[in-house]
């Protein structure tokens, strides 16, 4: 809205196709974390610190060691077996939104760090 100087202070919002709100809102606040992409961070953090370790700081170097710490027990959590998949009302086995079939498992943060 402030990119086009758009205020909607004293007004009225009309939202159409209001049943789609809450998926939106639960859209905004979540994230997904796949094993690829625990993969490449952990490469990315590694190839960072072979660069760079020289010029960090001690403190800096240590909190890359946590970063790097965390990013193995979730690459670890990802890795274990999965639970059953889901099966839909006629039993078939339901697809992920990227088409593939997997289990998803929803979590707040702070359950994440626990079960790591």
């Amino acid at each position: 809205r402030e990119s086009v100087g758009l205020s909607i202070k004293n007004a009225l919002v009309v939202i159409d196709e209001a049943h789609n709100v809450p998926e939106a809102l639960r859209g905004i606040s979540s994230c997904k974390l796949s094993l690829p992409v625990a993969e490449a961070a952990l490469s990315q953090l590694n190839a960072y610190s072979k660069r760079y370790s020289g010029r960090l700081a001690g403190r800096n170097v240590f909190y890359l060691g946590q970063l790097r710490r965390i990013l193995v027990a979730m690459i670890k959590y990802l890795k274990r077996p999965p639970k059953m998949p889901r099966r839909s009302e006629e039993g078939a086995e339901e697809a992920e939104e990227d088409g593939t079939k997997g289990v998803t498992e929803m979590m707040a943060a702070v359950d994440l760090m626990f079960a790591l």
